[in-house]
Parts: structure tokens; sequence; C-alpha cells
């Protein structure tokens, strides 16, 4: 596995760069109501941004795998995009079985398209 290891955990940055925004002031009122979920359910924040730090580790390695040793900004990009639009596919396929609303689905799924396209991003800036 060829990967820049230094620009797997900046691109796991974009986690709270993207989310930060966009569960916050953007959409986190829609978010918590499509959910039910609240504040005190999500629990103690160093365990969630913690924990949300690891997975954004996970899916940077996972960009940075598909994107490949040394890669130009634009491929990288594009290997982003399409991680997240797999990623957003599975959103579709789990929220259907759960029965979960389209807003949510379009909350989380063009989330993980902004995401992972902004992780290649910063992958691709690495080279």
């Amino acid at each position: 596995m060829d990967v820049n290891l230094l620009a797997v955990p900046v691109a796991a940055l974009t986690v709270f760069v993207i989310g930060g925004p966009w569960y916050g002031p953007l959409f986190g009122k829609a978010w918590h109501a499509a959910t039910g979920v609240t504040q005190e359910k999500v629990g103690h924040p160093a365990k969630v941004f913690g924990m949300a730090f690891v997975f954004g580790l996970i899916g940077a390695l996972a960009v940075a795998v598909v994107a490949g040793p040394a890669p130009t900004l634009p491929d990288a990009t594009v290997s982003g995009l399409g991680v997240g639009v797999a990623a957003a596919a599975a959103f579709g396929i789990n929220y259907q079985f759960a029965a979960k609303p389209l807003g949510l689905l379009l909350i989380d799924g063009v989330y993980s398209l902004a995401l992972f396209t902004a992780m290649g991003a910063v992958i691709g800036l690495f080279g």
C-alpha cells in the first residue's frame, strides 16, 4: 500500500472542516428533526469527535488507496468523488430498509460526496 501517510490524517480533518458547518448551521436542525437524535443522545463530545476522527482516518486511507501512489490533484479529487458516490449509495440502501426520510438521505448523502471529494483533493495536493 503506497500512500502518503502525512496526507491521510490531514485529509481526515475534513470531517470537521466540512462536517461542522454541514451538521451545524447549514443542516443541523433538519438532521436532528429527521433522526430524532438530541445533543444529549449523541454522547460525550470527546468520544464523538475522537471516533469521528478515527472513521475519518479510515475514509481518508480508502481514498488514498483508490487514488494510488503520487496522484495528481484532479485524479485524487475524482477518486474521492467516486468513494463519496459509493458511500452515498450505501446510505441510500440502508435508509430504504430503515425507512429513513429522503431529506435525511440528501443531508447525509451529499455530505459524503462533499467529504470524500475534499479528502481526495487534500490527498491530491500532497501528491
